[in-house]
Order: C-alpha cells, then structure tokens, then sequence
C-alpha cells in the first residue's frame, strides 16, 4: 500500500494495545469528462393499445417526445476476509511481543462517488434514443438498454469503475507478551478499528446487470406509464410479475503491488461472480388525482446459478516488509512486492435470496410531464472463507414535452 504495508499500520495499534495490556498485567471509455453512454436506447413493444383496458390505460396522442434527463447513482461492494491469525501475525513477523490467535478479520468497503449525469433523450412512438454526459462524481463508464412493451420489461445495465481507497475494519484476537524472554499472556487482547486505506494499485471493479420480467395483467396495469411516459395510466391498478436476473461481477486488484492487501484477503487477487435468479412480485400503480402516478414494484429472487471463481496468489508480502522495518514512513517500496500464479478455483455456492425493487412518480399535462423513478438491487457472494454484497442503487429524473 502506499508509504507502508497494512501489517505496518496495524502495529501503532497493536503496540498500543500491548502497552495497555501489560499495565493491566502490573496493576477507502475511463476518461469520463466526455464519456456518453447511450442510454435506454429501443423502447420497443409500443402496441399499447391493442387489447388494454382504455378505461385504465390510454397511448399518448402526440407521436413525439422530448425530454431533458439527469441521472444519480451510486455502487457499493462489502468484502469480508476470515484468515488465520498467526498466518500474519507469528510472533516473529513485525513484532516479535504479537501474535495472533484465532480468525483475523477484514472487511473492506468500497463506495463509488455519487455519480451524476445530464442528457437528452428523443422519441417516436414506440423508438426512443438517448445520450449523456457524466458530470461529477464517480468517473467510470457506463452503458444500458431499456426495452418496455405492453407485458414485459428488460433491462440491462453495464458498469466498469475502479476504487483506490476502501475503509477497512479489521477485527481479531492477540496473544501479548512484555518480553520476548517472557512467556505470552494468558488471556488474548481484542483488537477492533477501522481505517481508510490506500490501495498500492486500484481495484478494477466491472459489474454487468439484466432483469427482466412478465406483465400479467397487461390489459389494465402500464410499466410504460411509469417509467417512459409512452402511456397514461388513467385509474389505480396493479398486476402480479415473474421474471429472473442476471449478475456478472469482476473485482480484479492481482497487481503485484497490493501483495499485502492480497495476504489480508486469504491470498485472493481475483474474484468473478455470476448469478441467475427466479422471482415473482407484484407491480402497482396508484393514481390519487388526475395527472399524478405513483408506481412501485418488488420482486424478491432466488438464485439458481450461484457460481464464483477466484484466482489465489503466492507473495514475499512478509519477506520485503521485514527488509523496510525500519524505514522512514513515507518510504513507497510496494515495487519489490512479487506475486505469484496459484491457479484459479471454481465453485457453485449456496441459493441466496436477492431482490429487486423500484419506484416512480410521474406528473402529466396533456403536452408536458415531469418524473423521478429509481431502482435498487442487491448481489451477495460466497467462497470459504471470503463473503460479500454488491448494492447498486440510482435515481432518473425527467422533464419532457410531447410533439
């Protein structure tokens, strides 16, 4: 890591717990400035009017549309890390009056920026085609598809970004001693802290999600309504959904230079995970007056496919700090860091339940129309001693006029 190794900025912490112990003892495309993604790029399906209830649901009369877009978003991936103690802590390595006893435990957290994008978005009938611009906030890139017809809905988003400085807690039990003549106490010391660390190299995280689900009560109940305003939807109504996701994430930090945050992650330089989920719901829309739309829907999942595959690494992470135990703290000697290929490792995991949720509330003139819809989803994973969860949330606003 940058200046100092994670074992190196445990031990003021660690030294500071055996000098409390022992007077017991006596008494945190990339160039997004102009990045665009294309986004929701075919509304297809527009044959609302045939076989809906017009009742409930009416088409837009005017065939175009065209609106001012933003967008807010945010990814957030928790890691935990169970290890061995004294596979770090040896009461050698660094210290010789610390050892470690039990399961060391990292969890490192990775939160993107808020990012926040603004574009234009054109429509005719049942076509639309969009673009924006990334403007603060998080710089990565990325893309999404948006198909929405009288009885389905698909989605697809894509996401590549990559993190520096995650915040670390890190959490174990220590054998000390005041001596190393001196035998270790009996009684181990609990250590807990957390920490904004700097990675030595960043984390190229890439995400990849699809949903999509079945409308049945298409004759009264419109998606389109809430969330790309092809339609009206003139009385309350809702309508029960099945449909699956799909999840492909890639958290890649195997550069030799992170060989001591690998050691802390149980030698692990690589993870890919992939999930297929099956869900029902149910999608409701409620008009309280003319003109206003309020729109939810909740599809919990389980998964079917739950497939993780790691790549392991072999490093002289302990060699190299023990050469620099003595250097000055803003020495960077992360280059002498070597990693090794052990092999990559497969394994279909456990069924976990997910689940995905949004919501929408729209206001229509006869010609204008405002709205903000938003979407949640939530990805958990697993391999041995490694576990984590992938939430991905964001929020789209709009300002359109019909044509």
């Amino acid at each position: 890591m940058k200046a100092k190794s994670v074992s190196k900025k445990l031990f003021a912490f660690l030294c500071a717990v055996l000098t409390c112990s022992v007077c017991m003892a006596q008494v945190d495309v990339e160039s997004n400035d102009l990045f665009s993604k294309v986004d929701k790029l075919i509304d297809s399906g527009r044959r609302m009017l045939h076989g809906v209830d017009t009742n409930y649901v009416k088409t837009a009369c005017l065939p175009w549309q065209i609106s001012l877009r933003s967008r807010v978003a945010q990814t957030d991936l928790q890691m935990h890390s169970s290890i061995d103690g004294a596979s770090v802590f040896d009461g050698e390595f660094i210290e010789p009056r610390v050892k470690g006893t039990g399961s060391l435990n990292t969890d490192p957290r990775f939160l993107t920026k808020v990012s926040t994008a603004v574009g234009v978005k054109v429509g005719y009938k049942g076509l639309s085609i969009g673009c924006s611009f990334q403007v603060a906030g998080d710089k990565g890139e990325n893309f999404s598809l948006q198909g929405v017809g009288r009885w389905y809905s698909v989605n697809l988003r894509w996401h590549r970004f990559k993190m520096t400085t995650p915040c670390v807690h890190f959490a174990g039990k220590m054998l000390v001693r005041e001596d190393v003549t001196e035998p270790w106490l009996d009684e181990a010391v609990p250590w807990n802290f957390k920490e904004k660390i700097p990675l030595d190299a960043p984390m190229h995280i890439s995400t990849l999600m699809f949903d999509g689900f079945y409308i049945f009560n298409s004759k009264k109940f419109s998606y389109a309504a809430a969330y790309n305003q092809k339609t009206f939807q003139l009385r309350s109504a809702g309508s029960w959904i099945a449909g699956f996701t799909g999840y492909y994430a890639d958290f890649d930090y195997d550069s030799s230079r992170n060989a001591d945050f690998m050691v802390m992650m149980d030698d692990i330089g690589r993870l890919r995970q992939c999930q297929v989920s099956l869900g029902a719901g149910y999608a409701y829309n409620f008009v309280p007056a003319k003109g206003w739309l309020l729109s939810t829907m909740f599809m919990p999942t389980v998964t079917v496919l739950n497939r993780t595959k790691i790549n392991t690494y072999k490093t002289n992470y302990k060699e190299v700090d023990m050469e620099h135990y003595d250097d000055p703290e803003e020495v960077d000697y992360a280059d002498e860091y070597r990693i090794t290929d052990r092999g990559s490792h497969s394994r279909n995991n456990k069924v976990t339940l997910s689940c995905n949720a949004r919501v929408s509330i729209t206001y229509n003139w006869s010609r204008f129309f405002i709205n903000a819809n938003g979407q949640f989803d939530n990805f958990n994973y697993k391999h041995k001693g490694q576990r984590g969860h992938l939430n991905d949330w964001y929020v789209n606003a709009a300002v359109g006029v019909r044509l």
